[in-house]
């Protein structure tokens, strides 16, 4: 029996698109809503309207005292402080994709569906390193204007101690932001982004002894080894260490957030970062997907032409809420980072 063809239609064809770009984009984030970020996603949208409240700073008082100790506050009155901002989706990913009618044969489905799962990965590249060079550069050029990273990121020994770092971010998480109304970052709001070597000191013997605790095991454990426990969705998870789920950021990754970031192959600005432990609080993101991916029939020549155009902003709004762990000795920043989209820079 020969290979069955199947012929569909211009409107099928968007309809599969549409579906299996959305798909990609969302599996494949590195940072999760809730977790890493704070996140709302619209269609065919360039601007999300993003509201935050100021916290409340008024005393308490005590019956009866000299100064406001009637039975009413005789403070003035009170109104609810929300701030608001349009965050701005200024990033685009809107590159064009020709498929030739020969290499379609007859226009097949798992050839458009190939299609929009490689151009799926290409927009959540983009998102990823996009979100984690605003986030570094945010503590980056924190500390340059400190010139130094005290308080800013943890800085591991000459002999790592990788669990510690780890719990040491924490702890700097736990002291919140208090002038923004935040008197601890929520650990279920939190999410480890790691290196692959990170996690092969964190994972090693070594490493365990070090921390004195069954933390390899548990991430073993929340991974599902065991039947009984249920794996968090998401690619790149491995586990959770101080309650705080962790994935692996990979090399191709932090290599373009270097390039956001104006790095190069040469020169890789982020060179120093193991890890960060994000909060959720701390950063704002919008994506905007279109309503389906657009086809027409290319202007090269005899075939179709994928158009899609996914936009998405980022916006850090506390940097305290953002740790990175950084190798020994790491240098100071010397300048400020611009992040900026590569498509659109000279």
């Amino acid at each position: 029996m020969g290979t069955m063809v199947y012929n569909v239609n211009n409107t099928a064809t968007q309809v599969l698109a549409a579906k299996q770009i959305k798909e990609n984009i969302f599996m494949e984030l590195l940072h999760r809503n809730g977790k890493g970020l704070r996140q709302v996603e619209e269609t065919n949208a360039s601007t999300v309207r993003m509201f935050k409240y100021a916290p409340i700073t008024d005393d308490a008082r005590t019956l009866g005292a000299t100064t406001n100790g009637g039975f009413f506050n005789s403070g003035s009155i009170g109104t609810s402080q929300v701030s608001e901002y349009d965050l701005n989706l200024l990033y685009v990913y809107d590159k064009a994709l020709d498929i030739p009618e020969v290499q379609q044969d007859m226009c097949p489905v798992d050839l458009f569906d190939n299609a929009t799962k490689n151009i799926g990965g290409r927009v959540a590249t983009e998102i990823n390193a996009s979100t984690l060079a605003l986030q570094l550069a945010a503590k980056y050029n924190a500390a340059d204007t400190a010139n130094a990273w005290t308080g800013l990121a943890v800085e591991m020994a000459a002999t790592p101690d990788y669990y510690q770092s780890l719990l040491d971010a924490n702890a700097m998480l736990d002291d919140g932001d208090e002038a923004n109304g935040i008197q601890a970052f929520p650990f279920e709001e939190r999410e480890i982004l790691m290196t692959s070597e990170y996690r092969k000191g964190l994972m090693s013997a070594k490493g365990v002894l070090l921390g004195g605790s069954n933390y390899a095991q548990s991430m073993l454990a929340k991974g599902a080894v065991s039947p009984d426990d249920k794996k968090e969705f998401g690619s790149m998870y491995v586990g959770e260490v101080d309650l705080v789920p962790c994935y692996i950021v990979p090399k191709p990754i932090w290599a373009r957030a270097n390039i956001w970031a104006g790095g190069s192959a040469e020169t890789n600005k982020f060179s120093g970062v193991k890890a960060v432990v994000c909060a959720a609080a701390a950063t704002d993101r919008g994506i905007s997907t279109q309503d389906y991916i657009k086809v027409i029939d290319s202007p090269a020549g005899a075939g179709k032409r994928l158009q899609p155009k996914t936009r998405w902003g980022v916006n850090v709004c506390y940097e305290k809420g953002i740790v990175p762990i950084i190798a020994n000795a790491t240098a100071v920043p010397t300048a400020q980072i611009t992040v900026a989209a590569p498509g659109s820079v000279a």
